[in-house]
């Protein structure tokens, strides 16, 4: 056998001695601080989207709206003391479209003697936020306050004629102190009305009671207010209106003299009324819940001072006394 060339003996021999191992990638000496790194950087994206988010729910003018209405409700401010604050985690939904939008929100608020929360549901026509509802309920009690009513919560209110309506303060001015016995029949039912209520009639469906709240003349827009209360201990049904039954708007309309006056509509023609939060509008109501319906309406001349009111949840509202603001 040959012998093997010495030269090309000493490169073969060398060779497993001059080869280097190869130096790891960055990612080969970094994985373990990426495995941290990442899910804390999600964590931190997804933290900051909250705080946008939750600030500007918190800032805008339904949650605003809501928290001030019961820091300043005397009975929110019986259960949970002065100093009520509202809380940084809001739920719902609000949406905003320029003059347009609707708001579906849960504002968490706090006292020095308790917790709750505010309902507010919304809808922003023209440029301004008409409420329909706006209910207060206290940690571990069931009760439920409406910040939308315009009187002094019934369990503080002060003792009145009982059957005297809410109204006869503006007509007391009028008559001798001494006539207030004469005054009671005009109010109907031998059961007071409830502080804020200026009439009120039974409804279609058993147990629930409408109760007009609001009859505000204001350049030249009348606005009605009417809450739906649930006085049974069964849950009840409400439907305004019917699913792509658009001629259901027609049927609440108020009369004044020899006239109608239908629900005003905006430039896109949209009625200006809770029946126009959708297709169809319904609610279900707990016992002792409420719903508060409204709608506005071409005001009637400055020399009419009452209206009729007609829906077909219920009996008429008849001479019904405007108020002019």
């Amino acid at each position: 056998m040959a012998a093997q060339d010495p030269f090309l003996q000493g490169v073969v021999g060398s060779v497993p001695s001059e080869i280097a191992t190869p130096p790891k990638s960055w990612l080969g000496r970094n994985w373990k601080k990426l495995l941290l790194i990442v899910p804390l950087g999600a964590l931190v994206f997804v933290g900051a989207i909250l705080v946008l988010v939750m600030g500007g729910i918190r800032n805008s003018e339904v949650a605003k709206e809501a928290a001030g209405r019961a820091q300043t409700n005397p009975l929110v401010v019986e259960r949970l003391g002065n100093g009520i604050t509202e809380g940084w985690l809001m739920s719902g939904t609000i949406n905003v479209n320029g003059a347009s939008g609707d708001a579906d929100l849960a504002v968490p608020i706090s006292g020095p003697k308790g917790k709750g929360t505010v309902y507010v549901t919304a809808r922003k026509m023209g440029g301004t936020w008409n409420y329909s509802q706006m209910t207060a309920m206290i940690d571990g009690s069931s009760d439920k306050i409406d910040l939308l009513s315009n009187g002094t919560p019934v369990a503080s209110a002060a003792p009145t004629s009982p059957a005297q309506p809410a109204e006869a303060p503006m007509v007391a001015a009028a008559s001798p102190p001494t006539d207030s016995p004469a005054s009671a029949p005009a109010a109907g039912p031998s059961d007071p009305q409830p502080a804020g209520v200026i009439q009120t009639q039974e409804t279609n469906e058993e147990g629930v009671v409408g109760e007009l709240t609001d009859c505000r003349r204001s350049e030249g827009v009348l606005t009605i207010k009417v809450r739906y209360r649930n006085t049974s201990s069964k849950k009840a049904h409400l439907t305004f209106t019917h699913w792509n039954a658009h001629g259901d708007d027609a049927k609440y309309y108020v009369t004044a003299g020899n006239k109608k006056f239908f629900m005003l509509t905006d430039s896109e023609g949209t009625v200006l009324s809770t029946n126009s939060t959708g297709n169809g509008v319904e609610t279900d109501l707990d016992a002792g819940k409420t719903f508060l319906w409204w709608a506005k309406y071409p005001a009637p001349p400055a020399d009419v001072k009452k209206i009729n009111f007609i829906t077909p949840l219920s009996s008429p509202f008849e001479d019904v006394p405007i108020t002019d603001k």
